[in-house]
């Protein structure tokens, strides 16, 4: 076989998708997997920049040495990883500033992230390796009630950059065509931006920033933008669709830069990341219907419906287990008889007229589990009620179920 054909055939087999132990990366929820994913992904990852490194090296030993000239876009500007003096951009082999992704690979994130729905039209963006460039994927999604453009980007950052974290801010007051901007709950910054676009046109712009250096953001319309088409009364999802969707989309990508396979391989929905929502929902006291949510790892979160007054409201749960860092200690003001201490407080929420009520039972294993309510359908918007929905007897009840202790 000639040689060039090696050196294709190489690269070509170093570039196929690979498939990992999903179960085992993931075991016990994503909070306490998320180590253990890293861990086990550092030696996997290695190998393959190992082996992208020397099919690169026996390329270019081939083809021999290339000028910035020679390698410059029809412009004339020299390619990303090519600067002025001819010197190689360092940021493009530093794992926590790269990034290398294929538009197939993007469009394939975009679709096994969203909910269940028809997907056509998609349309994707590589990043082979500019550490300045986005890659991004866009598709159009009809979940029953009307066609939305939806689309997805991201971009490496230093996630302890102030002009970063500044991206998942709310403005003090903001500015037209933003008409509102929520902090939503999420476990690392995130923000929604909502826009009208005229002709009955909105747009809500989601942007997250995540501990691996990836600013993400998720674009959605309630319609077709580049028809001026109005196909639906607002973008598809709602605020807790969206932060499980940001949670996924956290998720499809690894510190090394590269694309995550268990998002090709199996539902990056994984049950640990929802196990607290799927518990709070369960135990919700009698007259709340639960009606929406999300939460990932220790966190869940549940909005609900008071069947009596016909009222909105958000409730949310916590786990610290022994050892970890909480939110500060509480007052205990109780101490039950199998030494359980407990603590109940009330004060108020950032949103206009909002109050919190809050439980935390500290069993004698460490374990804390914090539950607080709130009368409003989410802490930053306004009351829409006197007191939350259910009493702090109630939500102590809740608190101190039996069953907490068997999600950590």
């Amino acid at each position: 076989m000639p040689f060039e054909d090696e050196v294709s055939e190489a690269m070509h087999r170093t570039g196929e998708p690979f498939t990992t132990d999903h179960r085992a990366l993931l075991a016990g929820g994503l909070r306490r997997g998320r180590a253990r994913v890293l861990r086990r992904r550092a030696g996997t990852a290695a190998l393959a920049v190992l082996a992208l490194t020397g099919s690169a090296l026996l390329g270019a030993e081939y083809l021999g040495p290339r000028s910035a000239q020679e390698v410059a876009d029809d412009s004339g500007r020299p390619s990303p990883g090519v600067t002025r003096s001819g010197e190689g951009d360092p940021r493009r082999v530093d794992p926590d500033r790269n990034m290398d992704v294929s538009a197939d690979q993007m469009v394939r994130i975009l679709e096994g992230a969203l909910p269940k729905g028809r997907m056509t039209g998609q349309r994707g963006t590589s990043n082979p390796g500019d550490p300045d460039g986005v890659a991004d994927a866009s598709l159009v999604y009809d979940d029953g009630f009307g066609e939305a453009l939806v689309r997805v980007s991201y971009r490496r950052v230093d996630p302890d950059d102030p002009a970063a974290r500044k991206q998942v801010v709310c403005p003090a007051k903001p500015a037209p065509p933003v008409t509102s901007c929520d902090d939503a709950p999420f476990p690392f910054g995130v923000a929604t931006f909502r826009s009208t676009e005229g002709r009955g046109l909105t747009q809500s712009r989601t942007v997250g920033l995540t501990p691996e250096g990836y600013l993400v953001e998720l674009v959605t319309y309630n319609g077709l933008p580049e028809k001026g088409r109005v196909t639906r009364a607002r973008p598809p999802f709602t605020e807790g669709q969206t932060s499980n969707l940001m949670i996924v989309l956290g998720m499809s990508m690894t510190k090394y830069g590269i694309a995550n396979p268990d998002a090709f391989t199996r539902d990056l929905h994984i049950s640990g990341s929802l196990a607290v929502h799927d518990r709070i929902r369960r135990l919700a006291p009698k007259g709340l219907s639960p009606r929406g949510g999300g939460g990932e790892g220790a966190t869940g979160y549940m909005t609900a419906y008071d069947v009596k007054n016909k009222t909105m409201s958000f409730m949310r749960a916590t786990l610290t287990p022994k050892g970890a860092t909480g939110d500060g200690e509480p007052r205990w003001t109780e101490t039950l008889p199998d030494g359980t201490r407990i603590a109940t407080s009330e004060r108020p929420a950032q949103g206009k007229g909002v109050t919190e009520w809050r439980v935390d039972a500290l069993r004698p294993n460490g374990l804390r589990v914090t539950i607080t309510s709130y009368n409003a359908e989410y802490p930053h918007k306004d009351a829409n009620r006197t007191t939350p929905p259910a009493t702090l007897e109630q939500l102590k009840t809740v608190a101190l179920d039996p069953s907490w202790p068997s999600l950590m």
